[in-house]
């Protein structure tokens, strides 16, 4: 069979489909999209053209039969490289060789839930191996990540005596204290792990707040980057009196409460206790078991041993390969209208 011969290709620069909105692409924060038929879109633009800040916010929704996604190009949940890049996208006619190239931009979509939107790190649904699901550098940059080794040293360097007074004075939270009973003794992987473990910590401290100050979110000992992270990534800027404040919105608590989950999992192997995380929380278990299942994770049972001897059921929350479909709420399942 004879291969196919173009003639010589040309593009040619469109600037925007209709003159004013950028062409949509899409990707989507907990997996790939298996059946694009299934999907129906509505893009929503900002009323207020005369407001130059204002005029080109965009918000995109997205539905199907069980699950509910939102993007956006401005706020806490644009991508930084719409402001950092140009993006094109080119319809070629393959008889002519002529390649129409347009303006686009790029939205992450979000899984929706019941009264917030869920905001996922980066889900990597083609991942051989656990630890590439949630990447690691996605929770901790470099840098952050060094920034962790003062603060975390009395965790590194913890004797039982110490863990016993934490008890006692009920200073941090069960999962802390459960995880420091079990640092490796390898100066590595212990290091590692107490680095993980002083920052989950923060992060379930730092949602137990509400109105954050923006000198110093959780006191003197955080560094300053880690201290800009929790401010910039996990709370919303709102004016109260003429005053511009950091509040910790129930979807900042939510995205709070998935970075805990996925930090946990590299701490405990890919397996953790949904129920004991529930508990340091505060989180009823069907919100807990809803963003669980958002992200991916198989849940089972487990008898465990609690106080005086007796024995209860908790939820066991796994991430291991194949992923299952990723779940929401039933309320979602019935495809509610997004306004």
């Amino acid at each position: 069979m004879a291969a196919e011969v173009l003639p010589s290709a040309r593009w040619q620069y469109c600037g925007a489909p209709d003159g004013s909105q950028r062409a949509v692409l899409v990707q989507f924060s907990n997996g790939k999209l298996q059946s694009p038929g299934n999907m129906r879109f509505t893009l929503y633009e900002n009323k207020d053209s005369t407001n130059p800040r204002k005029r080109n916010q965009r918000i995109l929704a997205a539905e199907t039969d069980r699950l509910s996604y939102v993007g956006n190009n401005f706020g806490t949940g644009a991508l930084k490289c719409n402001t950092l890049c140009r993006h094109f996208v080119g319809i070629l006619n393959k008889t002519s060789g002529q390649m129409e190239v347009y303006d686009a931009e790029l939205f992450n979509m979000q899984p929706l839930f019941s009264d917030d939107s869920l905001y996922l790190p980066p889900c990597y649904d083609d991942a051989t191996k656990p630890e590439d699901v949630y990447k690691f550098e996605d929770l901790l940059s470099p840098a952050e990540y060094e920034a962790l080794q003062s603060p975390s040293e009395a965790f590194r360097n913890v004797t039982s005596e110490e863990i016993l007074k934490m008890i006692e004075e009920n200073s941090h939270c069960t999962f802390v204290i459960e995880a420091l009973k079990s640092l490796p003794s390898d100066v590595e992987s212990r290091d590692r792990q107490a680095r993980c473990i002083w920052f989950l910590d923060t992060l379930i401290k730092f949602r137990s707040q509400r109105v954050v100050k923006r000198k110093s979110a959780l006191g003197p000992g955080v560094p300053h980057i880690i201290n800009t992270k929790l401010l910039k990534h996990f709370t919303c800027l709102t004016y109260n009196n003429g005053r511009l404040r950091n509040l910790i919105s129930d979807s900042m608590k939510a995205k709070i409460t998935a970075y805990v989950i996925i930090l946990a999992l590299h701490i405990h192997d890919f397996q953790i206790d949904l129920t004991m995380l529930q508990g340091d929380l505060k989180l009823r278990e069907k919100r807990m078991m809803e963003i669980a299942k958002a992200m991916r994770l198989k849940i089972s049972k487990r008898r465990v041993s609690v106080a005086a001897g007796s024995e209860e059921d908790h939820k066991l929350g796994t991430l291991s390969l194949p992923l299952p479909p990723a779940q929401t709420s039933d309320r979602l399942a019935k495809r509610r209208k997004i306004t």
